[in-house]
């Protein structure tokens, strides 16, 4: 792949601070339990954002906080779910979605040959992660390896290239899936 002169700073985020909050329906996989509810992904004071899992019926499941620094806080983990590589890779995903090139990493970019859009490589402490980058200049693909296993795999889904649709990730060897749909809270989402 020949190299690219697109700069990170012009990757746009799919996540804008100006927005109040975004909502989508939540399906979690892990090990052998499977969650259901809403995720709502919420700014605050333009220097972070707070992720927070619950069930249809209110029960808690997650609350953290991801700043833009690259900073962590946990508010609040569901028992069932206090183990530490699960927690490990809920912060990676969601902190990958919210800010995907980090200003302070590392990266190579380079131009795919086949799809002529950029590819940008970068190595953190998880192992390489490959960010695939669409017409529009927005992440839609992340890949993360370590060494020759492949650990992650996200797919960003949108139709019209301004507002995510959904996003898919898959894990392995944690078995981890997550699946978000987002909700268009100024339709009705039932068709009559």
């Amino acid at each position: 792949m020949p190299e690219t002169a697109i700069s990170k700073n012009h990757i746009l985020p799919w996540f804008q601070g100006d927005t109040i909050r975004f909502l989508f329906r939540a399906h979690v996989e892990f090990h052998r339990h499977h969650l259901g509810g809403l995720m709502l992904i919420k700014p605050m004071n333009g220097e972070s954002y707070r992720v927070l899992f619950m069930t249809e019926v209110g029960i808690k499941i997650f609350d953290m906080e991801f700043f833009r620094n690259g900073d962590f806080k946990l508010h609040y983990l569901l028992d069932a779910m206090k183990r530490k590589s699960l927690l490990e890779s809920l912060k990676n995903d969601m902190g990958l979605i919210l800010y995907p090139v980090g200003g302070d990493t590392q990266i190579e970019m380079r131009k795919d040959r086949e799809t002529g859009n950029v590819v940008i490589q970068s190595m953190n402490r998880n192992g390489v992660n490959y960010f695939f980058i669409n017409e529009q200049n927005r992440v839609n693909k992340i890949k993360q390896r370590d060494g020759c296993i492949q650990r992650m795999n996200m797919t960003l889904y949108s139709a019209d290239s301004r507002e995510i649709d959904s996003i898919r990730i898959c894990h392995s060897p944690v078995k981890m899936n997550i699946y978000l749909s987002k909700l268009n809270e100024n339709r009705s989402e039932i068709s009559e």
